[in-house]
């Protein structure tokens, strides 16, 4: 290694005189010229050197000259506001560098550095405010937490133009008290980028970021969940302020591997906050996802804690570590004081968890100080060395709070107020969780078949409710264990009805002798899980709400100038139908109904999908609840839907493979209230429902699935998801024949990715998109995959079609009368359409090939067995973790390890659909032809594997 010895502070400072060194090359010449080597902060693994040339340095004199955009002002314009800035971070962090560069050499803002020989700390920081003559302050949100504590230091920050926090999320709770004192600036860059052009938002809004919506280059893609990953697209009229491609100079676009969400105001929407790293997401075992950053933030609210880190990855509820320093406490009582002290910061986290992840007291582990944690540049917890040191404590801490459950006393119950309960008595069960839900909850008069989580029940009240039903076992359960509940068993039976059933039944059993009331939360026992009578009797009740219309004399549905109602609008097909719509001359007007204001969303994702202006005459977005009486709407636009609407078209249903059925009833009730305006619409409404071959994904039956009602509840998919589906068809068709509702419903099977342009993506996370990007990081592709051996994909700009020309043609009437024009039967029966791929190729014998010739000629990539694919998956997997560099951008699949892992020993094959009434209507789908190379090249452009 070569090495060079650089000379002592005092020999630099010497003002005596030296040799001139005079550097005569222009900018051009020097450009590609090395100048600094700096190290990553080690955020996601060992830390890498990153050598800066010297044009990554002219982004910052190119922050300067980007425009402004009405009141909002570039970043710079706020920092040379100062005159002198104390720096706390350190000068081997980018952080650091940056503010000197920017501020000293382009601002004119003096730096003051503190003692070479004093670690920085609230209590220097706060002398530095007062004695150093500074009116900004620059440092690591560890300094600002502990300041926002103390009047004196707050009054201090009084007198200074802005405060810089870097390297880490302060808490919102500090940010809030800081801000009412002096402008908070939230900092951001990475070691590769150096800095991310930007404009400095509101004062209110120093939590969010404002990229330059035209000198960036960035783009805010949906990761998942209403959050967003930041991307930056090269492009050659920008290369002065993208300094990402000086460092990877062959690359076309970057995934920080940073995720957001957007302001909630709407009118803020190119405001976007920080939520943590895409490959910190922690996937719980229920399905909820966690962005822990915010919420480790929120747990350093509190002055006692150095550093939080939230885990939980495959568990039901997350957990945290704790770095208290030397303040943690040695006896259980100093435990229980100390967590006592912390429940504010707790709740203060739970701001920013789902409603399914919330944290609780009993799963804090406060780490011993004698043993490492490993903190980066920036003060942040060094995530996957710390937790590989502390896994086994993780995984005690676990137990330790199941077994918590158990040892419960009366005197710390919630329900110490309520009678005891007599499990062999249905309805004082019943009564007794009505009152337990109310004191655990405050949930006013829930009935007896309500969701408890459409209620506002979330995995805290879970947990209680657990814990207080474990007491009553305990005390007046008989031969009842404890064990026999937990949390899975709450989820599964999601209200007051299913909830007294199950422990009545097991009880009774229990009383006989015949059990012992054990039950595994992974359990795949039929016993906790909906049967085809619970879905006939949830089917039974939706039917005998519908309106009862007999021998009505029908008009005919127009087929020109019709106005459209459309639901779910702003998922990926949603947003493809309203394009298509938009696009057809018979259609006067779309209303579409969503969950959320939509118009915002549509302005913005449209261009990044490639897809037209919306034509605002014709479009109009309403704000509504399917599940409510006249679909959460006002009465007077609900008589102008009943008047004016000719079709509808239902795509508004969650893609959740975790629900209950019972937390599906929400959307039942949407489509038994959309079948209530159809059959009272004055233009005798056709409803078109977006189904899933998932309703039919149990199929046992004789031969192919047919293309009709199926009333075997049975045959749905053993998920809530598929069994929803089904039981939506089936109304449908009660709906055809009680009300005279004319429907049809199109089960559609895997929607791929665009085709027909370059812009949109298949989402890179789901299970086909992850296996060939993360073919790439492995180096193999599998060219067998025998549980979907079949393919039959549809890209989601050819399925909007197909579905509006299936719209069409299932709309036809049939005429009541020969020669009448003006009249029409009553279809008995909603008509039923498998909307897949006809032109089905096969993985191992196709699809293998046309996949390695779509790879770049570039890539070698080698086919393998799937079964071998996936242990290499496992192996990388495996390293990444020990090397604690989980690159989630190039290897999405390792999220979904255990799925392939279950598909590669699956014995079971994918049900054959064939879609023969569609094919009769769909022209498209005619035409369409099998999955070839274009398509496959096309979708690696846009994942970023092939170059545009």
């Amino acid at each position: 290694m070569q090495t060079a010895v650089v000379p002592e502070l005092e020999e630099l400072l010497d003002e005596g005189p030296v040799p001139a060194y005079p550097y005569t090359k222009t900018f051009a010449e020097a450009r590609k010229d090395p100048c600094l080597t700096l190290h990553t902060t080690g955020s996601t693994g060992l830390p890498k050197p990153i050598t800066w040339k010297l044009e990554i340095l002219s982004t910052y004199e190119a922050w300067r000259t980007i425009p402004y955009i009405g009141e909002y002002v570039s970043m710079t314009e706020v920092y040379q506001e100062a005159q002198r800035a104390y720096n706390a971070m350190p000068l081997f962090h980018t952080s650091g560098l940056n503010t000197g560069i920017t501020m000293s050499l382009l601002l004119g803002v003096t730096t003051v550095f503190g003692a070479a020989n004093v670690v920085p700390n609230a209590t220097y920081a706060d002398e530095m405010h007062k004695y150093a003559g500074v009116d900004a302050s620059i440092g690591p949100p560890s300094i600002y937490e502990d300041l926002s504590h103390e009047t004196a230091s707050l009054d201090r920050l009084d007198t200074l133009r802005y405060v810089l926090v870097c390297g880490a999320p302060l808490s919102q709770v500090a940010g809030e008290i800081i801000s009412k004192r002096t402008r908070l600036i939230s900092n951001f860059g990475a070691t590769e980028t150096a800095c991310l052009p930007r404009l400095a938002p509101g004062r209110e809004d120093w939590s969010y970021y404002y990229w330059h919506p035209t000198h960036s280059g960035i783009e805010m893609r949906e990761y998942m969940d209403d959050l967003y990953e930041l991307f930056i697209v090269r492009k050659p009229e920008l290369e002065l302020y993208q300094g990402i491609f000086s460092t990877f100079p062959d690359l076309h676009e970057y995934s920080m591997n940073d995720i957001y969400s957007k302001h909630p105001d709407p009118s803020k929407g190119f405001l976007y906050k920080w939520r943590g790293r895409a490959d910190d997401v922690i996937v719980l075992s229920n399905g909820e996802k966690i962005a822990p950053a915010l919420m480790e933030a929120g747990l350093m609210s509190n002055p006692l804690v150095r550093g939080a880190m939230v885990v939980g990855r495959g568990k039901f509820q997350p957990a945290a570590l704790l770095d208290l320093g030397d303040s943690r406490p040695e006896t259980a009582s100093g435990r229980f004081d100390v967590l006592k002290e912390l429940l504010p910061a707790i709740a203060e986290a739970n701001k920013h968890a789902p409603a399914h992840g919330k944290l609780d007291q009993n799963h804090i582990l406060l780490v011993d100080p004698s043993r490492p944690i490993y903190y980066l540049g920036q003060g942040k917890i060094q995530r996957h060395q710390t937790y590989k040191a502390y896994e086994d404590d993780i995984e005690n801490l676990y137990l330790a709070a199941d077994d918590l459950d158990d040892q419960l006393d009366l005197d710390q119950s919630a329900s110490g107020d309520l009678l005891m309960v007599d499990f062999s008595d249905l309805d004082n069960i019943k009564q007794w969780l009505k009152g337990l839900i109310l004191l655990v909850t405050e949930i006013q008069d829930l009935q007896p078949k309500d969701s408890f989580f459409q209620s506002g029940v979330d995995s805290l009240h879970v947990l209680r409710i657990v814990r207080e039903i474990k007491l009553q076992i305990k005390i007046c359960g008989g031969r009842l264990l404890p064990q026999m509940l937990t949390p899975g068993i709450i989820y599964s039976h999601p209200s007051l009805d299913e909830l007294s059933e199950f422990l009545f039944q097991k009880a009774t059993l229990s009383l006989r002798g015949l059990d012992s009331g054990y039950q595994s939360v992974d359990s795949d026992d039929e016993d906790i899980r909906p049967k085809a009578k619970d879905m006939n009797l949830l089917l039974h009740d939706y039917v005998q709400t519908l309106p009862k219309i007999e021998n009505r004399v029908r008009p005919l549905p127009v087929s020109q100038g019709m106005t459209v109602l459309l639901t779910g609008s702003t998922g990926s097909l949603g947003s493809y139908l309203l394009n298509s719509l938009n696009n057809d001359p018979n259609v006067h007007h779309i209303i579409c109904l969503d969950r959320t204001s939509a118009a915002g969303k549509h302005k913005e994702l449209g261009p990044k999908r490639g897809l037209a202006p919306l034509d605002s005459d014709r479009v109009e977005f309403v704000k509504a609840d399917l599940s409510q009486h006249g679909l959460g709407v006002e009465e007077e636009l609900y008589e102008r839907l009943l008047g004016t609407v000719t079709h509808i078209i239902h795509c508004q249903w969650p893609v959740n493979f975790n629900w209950n059925l019972s937390s599906f009833r929400p959307y039942i009730a949407g489509v038994r209230n959309l079948a209530h305006l159809a059959a009272g619409s004055r233009h005798n409404a056709f409803l078109l429902f977006v189904s899933s071959v998932a309703a039919v994904g149990g199929w046992t039956g004789f031969g192919e699935v047919p293309e009709a009602p199926i009333h075997d509840l049975n045959m749905a998919a053993n998920t809530g998801y598929g069994q929803s589906k089904l039981i939506a068809e089936c109304l449908l068709d009660k709906a055809a024949e009680i009300s005279g509702v004319r429907s049809a419903c199109c089960r559609v099977g895997i929607v791929a990715g665009p085709v027909e342009q370059e812009l949109g993506m298949w989402n890179k996370h789901e299970y086909i998109p992850s296996i060939i990007i993360s073919s790439v990081h492995l180096g193999a592709f599998p060219e067998t995959f025998p549980s979907r051996d079949e393919i039959d994909w549809l890209p989601v700009d050819k399925l909007s079609k197909i579905l509006l020309e299936v719209l069409a043609s299932a709309s036809q009437p049939v005429i009541s009368q020969p020669g009448s024009l003006n009249t029409l039967e009553d279809d008995p029966h909603t008509k039923v359409y498998h909307v897949v791929n006809p032109y089905r190729i096969s993985w191992h014998a196709d699809f293998a090939t046309r996949l390695r010739d779509a790879y770049p000629s570039d890539i070698p990539l080698q086919p393998v067995p799937f079964e071998e694919w996936v242990e290499r998956l496992k192996e990388s997997a495996d390293e990444a973790e020990k090397l604690g560099n989980i690159d989630i951008e190039r290897n999405p699949a390792i999220r979904l390890v255990e799925f392939y892992a279950k598909a590669a020993i699956s014995k079971e094959k994918g049900r054959r659909l064939w879609p023969i009434a569609t094919v009769q209507a769909s022209e498209t789908l005619r035409a369409l032809g099998p999955l070839g190379s274009a398509w496959l090249e096309n979708w690696m452009v846009q994942w970023g594997i092939k170059p545009n």
